[in-house]
């Protein structure tokens, strides 16, 4: 079971899959760019193979650019940043994390079906190599008897599991989640957290877990980065972080 979605190559366990050393990020804004805008102010962090690590904080603390910077979607002004061994926006890295944006929308003329092979071409797989794949992806997810319905009859929770489910279909190592329980109501929440936590148990994927939810990470995460208008406040075992006032 799960052949079908699970990682290809073991990684390293010596090698963090994700590492942050003194990230930062400074936009210019304003009259001739004159204002800076510091997005990120020397953010380390180092996420394991098998670990759910946290980023917690407000909005605009930074999370989101973080993860920006990491998939190569907006460059660095300084400090270091590799995902899977190799520099942040690489392609042989990105190529190894499925990504799950807050908020992600799906064409609303796919099916469940159809929303896999778009995705899946996005990712180089080709039409044939997604069909393989996609029934246990959408068996594991809980969506099987809807892969031919139209997305606009998903629910919200649907919807977010059929996210899930394009990112895993390339076989990541890593999943970044971000806000993946947002506008969800507390069942569904519940629902979508408890397969996640199933997955990394079953497939070991490192997870790298975005939320402004404190009861979310706390149920969620092995290690937690509190950040704050781009800094980190706080960093390390979940459980500890919280005790903290």
């Amino acid at each position: 079971m799960l052949d079908m979605i699970a990682p290809e190559k073991p990684i390293a366990t010596h090698e963090p899959v994700i590492r942050v050393t003194d990230l930062s990020k400074t936009y210019h804004d304003g009259l001739f760019r004159k204002r800076k805008i510091e997005a990120l102010k020397k953010v380390s962090l180092e996420v394991g193979q098998g670990e759910i690590f946290g980023l917690l904080g407000p909005n605009g603390a930074g999370k989101t650019t973080l993860i920006k910077v990491l998939l190569g979607i907006v460059h660095k002004t300084s400090g270091e940043a590799t995902l899977m061994g190799h520099p942040a926006g690489r392609r042989a890295g990105r190529q190894r994390v499925g990504y799950l944006p807050e908020g992600h929308r799906i064409p609303r003329h796919l099916t469940g079906n159809s929303t896999l092979e778009f995705y899946g071409s996005l990712s180089g797989l080709s039409v044939a190599e997604t069909r393989r794949r996609r029934g246990e992806l959408l068996d594991v997810v809980g969506l099987s008897d809807w892969g031919r319905t139209n997305v606009t009859k998903y629910s919200k929770g649907m919807l977010q599991r059929l996210g899930l489910a394009q990112a895993m279909l390339h076989k990541p190592d890593v999943l970044v989640l971000d806000e993946p329980t947002s506008a969800l109501d507390i069942s569904v929440q519940a629902q979508v957290l408890n397969l996640l936590l199933a997955l990394q148990e079953t497939l070991g994927l490192a997870y790298l877990f975005i939320s402004h939810d404190i009861s979310v990470v706390e149920h969620m995460c092995d290690h937690l980065l509190v950040m704050k208008r781009g800094r980190v406040i706080e960093a390390g075992e979940t459980e500890t972080v919280l005790a903290h006032p």
